[in-house]
């Protein structure tokens, strides 16, 4: 029986107070403190100074921070995180170390990470692999977040040039998600989404999640991918390290050792 919301009838799902608030402010103090600010507002103006093309670099810094103290680790193994993760796509779990915040400025025109009607798919990714999305700044849940296209992770690869759609079909419904800062979505690659205007600069964080042991061949190949969960048996295979050698092999069980 097919659920209502469940991300094969919806192309994604929204996980109210996936993370707890501990774990928010930890973030949230990580990036403010690595700016030397100590307001989201102190740190928007020092965003807003920023000229667009020169925002990768500014946020690079900062998504290192997070990945070097295991704080993208702590919020996928977050107790609704992982079960929900583990729902999808089973337990052995990775992410991609290409993961990153995303800063969204006011401005439309030449904005950096503003992104119109798209796939995670044109990225290379695979139709099997989770894509996570959550505000970490923002000024309300109805600024700066991101929307779908309904039912358009059923259309498969659509057609696009220069990362823009060049074809969609005449009557479609979008779905504004209005998620609060603690919520996170979880969509598929082909769901077709976008960022919407804000009026007040808002970060926010994507991860690709797979499961490791799937045979894939997409372009995502090429990424580094940073293991999180273990499944029963890829933790006995990791105790056992090459199980087809015997355990006793570093022993000669034909020799008599006291002669």
């Amino acid at each position: 029986m097919k659920l209502k919301n469940s991300i094969s009838n919806k192309g994604y799902i929204i996980v109210k107070n996936a993370l707890n608030k501990k774990l928010i402010k930890e973030i949230q103090n990580k990036i403010l403190k690595g700016n030397n600010k100590n307001s989201y507002t102190a740190f928007s103006k020092k965003i807003s100074k920023i000229k667009n093309q020169k925002l990768f670099k500014f946020i690079n810094p900062i998504n290192k921070v997070l990945f070097n103290e295991n704080l993208i680790d702590k919020l996928l193994l977050e107790k609704k995180v992982i079960s929900e993760l583990r729902k999808l796509l089973g337990s052995d779990l990775a992410f991609s170390e290409g993961s990153s915040l995303f800063i969204n400025k006011p401005e439309r025109k030449k904005n950096y990470y503003f992104k119109s009607w798209h796939q995670e798919i044109w990225s290379g990714t695979s139709v099997s692999m989770i894509h996570l999305w959550t505000p970490i700044f923002q000024k309300n849940k109805k600024d700066g977040q991101i929307s779908f296209i309904k039912d358009s992770h059923k259309w498969g690869h659509i057609p696009h040039r220069n990362r823009k759609v060049t074809s969609l079909p005449k009557d479609y419904k979008i779905e504004n998600l209005n998620v609060n800062i603690g919520d996170l979505v979880m969509f598929t690659g082909t769901t077709v989404h976008r960022t919407e205007p804000c009026t007040f600069p808002r970060l926010g964080l994507g991860i690709i999640v797979k499961n490791f042991k799937y045979k894939d061949y997409s372009f995502s190949q090429n990424l580094n991918w940073k293991i999180f969960s273990l499944s029963e048996l890829s933790k006995l295979q990791k105790y056992l390290g090459n199980h087809y050698l015997s355990p006793y092999r570093l022993v000669d069980i034909d020799h008599n050792f006291e002669e």
